[in-house]
């Protein structure tokens, strides 16, 4: 819902660290350092050491804020768009993960985390894969982003910033884990759901 607004004020401070970084790596290695830094962070939170994985968070939404920006400073590749996806599902799976492991009492709000992760997943990855189709058919550009991206993104209720916010309240009150991921769950249910609806009545002509 807010990442649109929030590139407004990212975009410059990661262009020219991005600028810098490409002079000794890639987009696609950047994506791999964060996903490292991912890594970390689940493993922080299962020996329940939350500040060093909040510090393992902040690098790895840098690095994916960056991995973008210096693919489009080069020539964006298929390969990035699909890292970059793929590495951020499993992070944000892998975190509520770990929250249900290191204590039982999370299993039933992270087992719920994760339906409502697949939903939103679901119906966000199959509209990224059949709308493209549907446009060019129908010669309709009506899913132009404000920064071009390689696969179609579909706003909603839930995306990035609050998956973000989420993780870091988590963290940083990791007692009312359970408080968070209800209302999170809700809302990403509910982010699928407005999604399904949009793309029914939209398309069903």
């Amino acid at each position: 819902m807010f990442d649109r607004h929030l590139q407004k004020f990212t975009q410059k401070p990661l262009a020219f660290l991005g600028g810098m970084l490409l002079k000794k790596i890639s987009a696609n290695q950047v994506s791999l350092i964060g996903f490292i830094f991912g890594i970390l962070m689940c493993i922080c939170i299962s020996l329940q050491l939350f500040s060093f994985a909040l510090f393992f968070l902040i690098l790895n939404r840098v690095c994916d804020g960056l991995d973008g920006v210096m693919a489009r400073m080069t020539t964006p590749t298929h390969l990035g768009s699909y890292l970059d996806i793929v590495f951020d599902f499993i992070i944000y799976s892998g975190f509520v993960l770990v929250f249900g492991l290191f204590d039982t009492s999370n299993l039933l709000i992270s087992s719920i985390l994760l339906f409502s992760y697949i939903c939103t997943g679901t119906t966000f990855l199959t509209q990224a894969i059949i709308q493209p189709k549907i446009d060019k058919f129908q010669n309709n550009e009506s899913f132009d982003d404000e920064i071009s991206k390689g696969f179609l993104y579909t706003a909603g209720l839930i995306e990035g910033t609050e998956t973000i916010l989420f993780m870091l309240l988590c963290l940083l009150f990791p007692d009312i884990f359970m408080f968070f991921g209800l209302i999170f769950s809700f809302l990403c249910l509910l982010t699928a759901t407005s999604r399904i609806i949009i793309f029914y009545k939209k398309n069903n002509l």
